[in-house]
């Protein structure tokens, strides 16, 4: 008798399930970023995230136990397992790797298509590498230490005119539109990740 395919359960495990089976070297601190860079590439795109995991800003980055827990869940049905690797500075991570050949990923076209632009920016970077991105993007560096992190901060607009203590309306039609070069850098920003291109940083937006 063929023994029952494996599935995740609801949309988080479904998403955590992809990033484990596609992206390598993986941790679970980087699945974690992972996660949130999903988000943050979805809320650009489509002007709400895909997910409603609670992310705090702490020092190593956004973080959410929602994801570990989750990723637990998805040990314990037996869809993926945890290894522990030495680093190379002799510290040992955890690795969370497919423990089935095959499952059945359930999500919308459109989630597919950005945890895919995720994984071509991210998903053969090293684990440091996505820390530090994460800790560049807008949603971050607008929210204070410890608290949670507000995904409307995504929209550099909005973030200019947060930036400048000025109203969105005027940050869009005065400041902004006056300002040739952040109108060209913001355009910029828009247009590559509407191409499938990489998410920039605050800093390659707004300058150091």
């Amino acid at each position: 008798m063929r023994e029952e395919l494996k599935k995740p359960r609801g949309k988080l495990q479904n998403i955590i399930t992809f990033l484990c089976f596609k992206a390598t070297p993986l941790s679970t601190r980087k699945l974690v970023k992972l996660v949130y860079l999903v988000d943050v590439y979805h809320y650009q795109m489509f002007g709400k995230r895909l997910t409603d995991v609670p992310f705090k800003h702490y020092l190593y980055g956004p973080w959410s136990p929602e994801i570990e827990k989750s990723l637990e869940e998805l040990c314990e049905v037996g869809i993926i397992r945890e290894e522990s690797v030495e680093t190379r500075d002799g510290n040992l991570a955890s690795v969370p790797k497919p423990a089935v050949a095959q499952t059945v990923v359930k999500l919308p076209d459109n989630a597919i298509k950005v945890i895919e632009m995720v994984l071509t920016d991210f998903g053969t970077a090293a684990p440091g590498e996505v820390v530090e991105f994460t800790k560049e993007t807008l949603p971050f560096l607008n929210t204070p230490f410890d608290d949670y992190i507000d995904f409307s901060r995504c929209d550099p607009i909005v973030a200019y005119a947060k930036e400048e203590g000025i109203s969105v309306k005027q940050a869009a039609t005065e400041d902004v539109v006056s300002n040739e070069f952040l109108v060209a850098k913001l355009q910029e920003a828009d247009k590559s990740l509407r191409e499938g291109r990489r998410l920039l940083t605050h800093d390659e937006v707004f300058g150091k």
